[in-house]
């Protein structure tokens, strides 16, 4: 009998529906999570910040492969009676940003914050060691330095490296990146857009190329990382979603209006720098760093605690 493609998320094989036994498939039952720039899903607790890796985590339930394809949820009907009032905040006095003529130089000496490290960077660390440790003493199968069973990097192939017959198998996948805005889910390349999950897994790449089994990035390659901040009376909060951010080598230097950041990360392998012209004028002795295991958090303190506008002075303004 004809194979048919089994639906149960995080499986993607074929099967014959004569022979489907309980514990053919390894899948997830869970619904995928995306959270602090981290990747999951509901029913296991592993976690990724690459998406194809976060395809590529096996399934943590067995079961019978499924042929029937989700349903795609319905759109809410939206209430043409609703009617969204707008309620004014409170008149907040006027900001009193120190003039540009009053600012301390920007040349003034720089100290170094204190950093705190939290119990959930150390959890991460202790966990990402053990995990290297575990794979580097493992007798793996390799060609060329490609582990069998490796998949490809590719957005949306789902091949793996069976050896070297598969350098010359064609791969088809999606050169943009994934999108996931107001409900829809879809590739900048392509966008094809759909609302279900499953059905964005099973898109076939856009283009034809090469596979890529593994990524060529050197020790501590500078990446980009993505930076946030919010403001309370006293404070500014900068948050930097730096994953596995190691204590020893990552640091943060400020001055009364700029800060320069320094961000070892991802266990060692990645760099984030950043100088920011701050818009008003800060107290460095009173700031401080807490990395976790997700992001790093640098607390600002203001030198009056009023409103910042914006987290930077406007390019040309210093």
């Amino acid at each position: 009998m004809a194979l048919v493609p089994c639906y149960n998320k995080g499986c993607g094989k074929q099967f014959d529906p004569e022979e489907n036994d309980p514990e053919l498939c390894t899948y997830h039952p869970g619904a995928p999570i995306f959270h602090d720039a981290l990747k999951g899903w509901s029913c296991c607790k592993k976690r990724r910040s690459d998406f194809t890796e976060f395809l590529n985590i096996p399934g943590c339930t067995k079961g019978r492969h499924s042929n029937e394809k989700p349903k795609e949820p319905e759109k809410p009907a939206q209430s043409e009676t609703f009617v969204e009032t707008e309620v004014s905040p409170p008149p907040q006095p006027k900001p009193k940003s120190t003039q540009l003529e009053d600012r301390p130089p920007l040349d003034e000496p720089y100290i170094r914050l204190t950093n705190t490290v939290t119990s959930s960077l150390k959890q991460a660390l202790e966990k990402h060691m053990a995990e290297t440790n575990v794979q580097s003493s493992e007798d793996f199968e390799s060609i060329d330095g490609i582990k069998i069973g490796t998949s490809c990097k590719n957005g949306g192939c789902k091949s793996t490296y069976e050896g070297e017959q598969s350098n010359a198998e064609k791969c088809i996948f999606h050169p943009g990146t994934p999108v996931f805005h107001e409900g829809m889910k879809y590739w900048s390349c392509c966008q094809r857009k759909t609302t279900d999950f499953s059905n964005f897994l099973d898109q076939v790449g856009c283009v034809t190329g090469n596979h890529v089994w593994k990524k060529d990035e050197p020790e501590g390659a500078e990446k980009t990382c993505r930076l946030d901040w919010f403001q309370t009376g006293p404070d500014v909060t900068v948050s930097v979603f730096a994953k596995l951010a190691i204590p020893e080598k990552t640091y943060v230097e400020a001055n009364r209006v700029s800060c320069n950041i320094h961000i070892v990360f991802e266990g060692g392998k990645s760099l984030w720098t950043k100088t920011l012209i701050l818009k008003d004028v800060i107290v460095p002795e009173k700031s401080d760093v807490r990395l976790l295991g997700s992001k790093v958090e640098i607390n600002l303190r203001k030198a009056e605690a009023f409103s910042w506008s914006t987290l930077e002075l406007p390019a040309g303004s210093s």
